[in-house]
């Protein structure tokens, strides 16, 4: 027996609805069909239990998965944790690029059906979660990993008891609920990148770094975060006249820096990861109780070679290489080396259930999710603008160490009340965590001195305006949900019905800080600008020694490369109600709809720079504050043909809303470009309006063959838009409005055993599933008269009454959006249940990542094709040795714009082996 909600609808299970405006007269019905059909999942769930334990084929898996699809009113597609191992995806978001029409943008964040990350969201059991990413609100998916996952949900049709920020699909991730049976798990395992033979470059760190926490050495030392506190003005780090610093004091500060940062030639060790597992259910005159705990952690390395380029003209080119320009045009500024990455990830969760009689549960689920990543990166850097005034040789170290957490604390409750005709009522409330820190990121730019051709020297640039760059940044972000459901049966001959009301309240708060410190290389003599590691030029005696120091008193030696905004305090709040039936006619029509009503409030605020108050007035935080209020409808049609064969329509109404750094007008660092972006007070939600059509035929023995087409309406659709830069600063984003867009496609999907080809082949399946779609996106940018949207917010950013269209293409596809998605796996289950393997394909069409202007054409990511293969040998009932090839083409990651490489990243071909017993 399970902790499932078996006489329960859910949100994972039975997202129930009739429209509101048909529930006065028309639906009416009566439980027994919704017991059957829960009872029927959970048996499902357990065969998904009995599947994990035997090794039996994914069929089997697949099939349990497809019956709750079946059973769902909304459309909808489900990945069960059998399948995330048959795949070897290690997290959340790698497991979900092989659902139908998703695709992964930098390994974190899922594109649902062409749509970008803002246009989906993210649930942990059907609760919402925060972020640990500065600059957005969505959450990065490859935080969870697949040992707490048993299933995900991806609902791709808007139903009444979802959140109206609904684009794409809504993300549900399931974690693993508590066992019928004793269980006993324990894992580990080895792992090494084809690139890792190459050497990167590291440096010693912390003692604590193996267990993805900073000890302390990479903080602001307190000398430094009290000479802030005391000064409070803008020319915080250096004093200011009520305190002015000595040479002492700034040598001090200076020495109290980790500077002990290399980087030094290193050859990397293999990946390690270890987990375990254990729970029990125990019988009681009481009742049952049970427990799940499971623990792992992962250590791993990468080295890969990587080429970037930002700001592309034609300034400059003539003087470059023939592989740094095409067509007359070149990147401003283009690098090319070695990047060393050190990963290390933890996770735990706990979870306690009770039951009573079956009709009353009580569940807590506890997880904390911890990831660390340390980089470095090494590479020779050209800069247009130094070559103009003669070519010199430059390098660029960076370096950057991110710690991310997320706890979550959830309780629900459901209550079965047979005696009052079946009526039930399930509670919810959660409460989670998110923190980033990323202590002491360094950025510092050299110079290389040749004479004859070879190196002579290498020092600091000696250029103005040039700085050793250190940031130290933190942000913490808190939310709150809470809520309930209340269903209630009603019979009629020949009717089935369920009429549902419920309530939702999500809360955030969020505050980000950011402390920039920056070293002039014109402050430092020149004698000590020479070396070529970090930490020998800002050796301890160095530092101590004042002829280090141009100025007698060291002033200039610190400055401070904060502005207003880089901290701010954002908060979101969100009330909802919803109204919704279910309804079944001679088991033969469904009608599943409602509306839903949701009041959001949100706000921005930017702190002033080293000050503890706000940048901006009353009157003007008044004028950040982003509230709309809104009913949602939406109304499902199923004719249900026979056991195998349905046909589903869905039509529905939307919502995606501004993030909390959409609405500020400060400018932040995007981590997925690196690029400046900054929003718009005057942006508003998009508007969408969803149809979808899918043709589902459930056949014998878990084959399936599924068909669907969608199409999307958007108003106002939330789009990035390149500003201008001044000489070879970093492109400057304008998050805006445009006018209209749309999306529209066809997803099939299938499962077939491939004895209808041969018998002797019938321990063979294969499983796929394809998307094409197209995309169009107007922005609104045009030489008349009549002032848009986007044209009133972009002349709203550059604070002018005027300005000359920058958008190369007004009319293009949506950002991140791929006309095509492929997925194939072919999969082997021996029958003894000894052996079983899968090969693995995955490919995207090409999709927009930097919209061009100014007459560039827009940069693209090329498609990608990737082969997994994943074998396992069950040598008896309790092992598993488990074998993984990932990459097997060893394909680069390409980004290119008008035929130069903006990125070019090596992946490399990953192997992994390991082994687990369960007791």
């Amino acid at each position: 027996m399970n902790f499932t909600n078996r006489s329960t609808p859910s949100k994972s299970k039975l997202c129930t609805a009739v429209s509101a405006a048909l529930l006065a007269g028309t639906f009416v019905g009566q439980v027994a069909v919704a017991q059957e059909q829960e009872q029927a999942q959970a048996d499902d769930q357990e065969v998904i239990e009995e599947v994990v334990a035997t090794g039996t084929r994914l069929k089997g898996t697949a099939a349990a998965v497809m019956q709750e699809r079946q059973n769902q009113a909304f459309v909808a597609d489900i990945m069960g944790a059998e399948q995330i191992s048959r795949t070897g995806d290690g997290d959340a978001a790698s497991a979900l690029r092989r659902v139908t029409g998703l695709t992964l943008v930098d390994g974190k964040f899922i594109y649902v059906r062409g749509l970008g990350e803002r246009y989906s969201s993210t649930q942990l059991n059907g609760m919402g979660v925060p972020s640990p990413d500065p600059t957005r609100s969505v959450v990065p998916l490859d935080l969870f990993p697949a040992d707490i996952i048993e299933s995900l949900n991806v609902q791709k049709s808007f139903s009444p008891d979802m959140p109206a920020h609904f684009g794409g699909g809504n993300v549900d991730i399931r974690t693993k609920s508590i066992p019928s049976e004793f269980i006993f798990k324990v894992s580990g395992g080895l792992g090494w990148n084809s690139n890792n033979s190459d050497q990167g470059y590291f440096y010693s760190g912390g003692s604590d770094d193996w267990s993805g926490r900073d000890d302390g050495t990479r903080a602001l030392s307190s000398l430094i975060q009290n000479n802030l506190d005391q000064a409070q003005v803008d020319d915080g780090i250096e004093g200011s006249g009520a305190y002015p610093l000595t040479l002492e004091q700034r040598q001090d500060m200076l020495g109290s820096m980790f500077w002990d940062i290399g980087p030094d030639p290193k050859d990397v060790d293999p990946d390690f990861n270890i987990g375990a597992t254990l729970g029990n259910r125990f019988i009681t005159d009481y009742g049952e109780i049970g427990f799940l705990s499971t623990v792992s952690y992962e250590n791993e390395w990468s080295v890969g070679r990587e080429s970037t380029g930002t700001n592309l003209g034609t300034v400059g080119c003539s003087d470059l290489p023939d592989n740094k320009k095409a067509n007359g045009k070149c990147f401003g500024q283009s690098y090319d080396g070695v990047e060393t990455e050190q990963g290390v990830s933890w996770s735990g969760m706990f979870n306690v259930g009770y039951e009573y009689n079956s009709n009353h549960k009580l569940e807590l689920t506890n997880v904390i999710l911890h990831d660390m990543n340390d980089r470095v990166r090494v590479r020779d850097f050209v800069d247009v603008n130094e070559t103009i005034f003669g070519t010199r040789e430059l390098s660029r170290v960076d370096m950057l160490f991110e710690e991310r957490r997320m706890t979550s604390n959830q309780i629900k409750g459901t209550h079965n009340f047979p005696e009052l005709n079946f009526l039930y009522f399930d509670w919810y409330a959660g409460t989670s965590r998110a923190n980033r820190s990323a202590p002491g990121s360094l950025s510092a730019t050299y110079q290389m001195n040749y004479s004859d051709g070879e190196l002579v020297s290498q020092q600091l640039q000696d250029v103005s305006a040039t700085n050793v760059i250190r940031q130290y940044q933190n942000l913490r972000d808190a939310s709150d949900t809470w809520g309930w459901n209340l269903g209630y049966p009603v019979m009629l001959e020949g009717i089935d019905l369920e009429i549902k009301a419920g309530a939702d309240f999500f809360e955030k708060a969020r505050k980000a800080e950011n402390i920039s410190i920056q070293v002039p290389h014109r402050a430092i003599a020149d004698d000590f600008l020479f070396g070529d590691q970090i930490d020998d030029i800002f050796a301890a005696d160095n530092l101590q020694n004042d002829a280090f120091y141009n100025s007698s008193t060291g002033a200039g030696i610190l400055q401070s490369g904060m502005a207003d905004g880089d901290e701010y305090a954002a908060g979101t709040k969100v009330d909802a109600y919803y109204l919704m039936a279910d309804a079944f006619f001679d088991n033969t029509w469904r009608f599943s709809g409602g509306v839903r009503y949701e009041d959001f409030r949100q706000i921005s605020v930017p702190f002033e720079a080293h000050a503890n108050s706000f940048s901006v007035d009353l009157e003007e935080i008044a004028q950040l504050a982003f509230q709309e209020d809104d009913f949602f409808p939406s109304l499902a049609v199923t004719y249900i043909m026979d056991e195998e064969m349905q046909f589903r329509f869905n039509v529905s109404e939307s919502a995606i809303r501004p993030d909390m750094r959409d609405i500020s007008t400060t400018f932040f660092i995007d981590p997925l470009t690196e690029f400046l972006v900054r929003g718009s007070p005057l942006l508003k939600s998009s508007k969408l309006r969803n149809v979808d059509f899918r043709w589902e035929w459930y056949r014998e023995a878990g084959n399936n063959l599924s068909a669907a087409l969608f199409y999307k309406d958007i108003d106002n659709p939330i789009e990035l838009v390149e500003l201008g830069t001044v000489g070879g600063a970093a492109p400057n984003l304008l998050t805006a409005n445009g006018e209209s867009g749309e999306l529209y496609g066809v997803e099939i999907e299938f499962l077939q055993d491939l004895g209808i080809v041969d018998e002797r082949l019938s321990d063979f399946f294969l499983t796929g599933n394809m998307t094409m779609s197209d995309s169009e996106v107007v922005i609104g940018a045009a030489d008349d008269d009549v002032t848009t949207l986007f044209e009133e917010q972009l002349l709203d950013a550059l604070n002018a009454t005027s300005a000359s269209n920058i958008v190369t293409n007004n009319t293009r596809r949506l950002v991140g959006h791929s006309e095509w998605v492929l997925n194939l796996q072919l999969g082997y289950d021996s029958p003894n249940g000894e052996h079983s393997a899968t090969m693995v394909y995955n490919a995207f069409g090409p999709r927009i990542i930097v919209p061009g202007t100014r007459g560039n054409e827009d940069a693209e990511e090329e498609t990608f094709h990737s082969i997994d293969f994943n074998y396992s040998y069950y040598p008896d009932f309790n092992s598993q040795i488990k074998f993984s090839v990932q990459n097997l083409l060893n394909q680069e990651k390409q980004i290119t714009q008008e035929g130069l490489d903006l990125l070019r990243e090596e992946r490399g071909v990953e192997f992994g082996l390991s082994y687990s017993y369960t007791f």
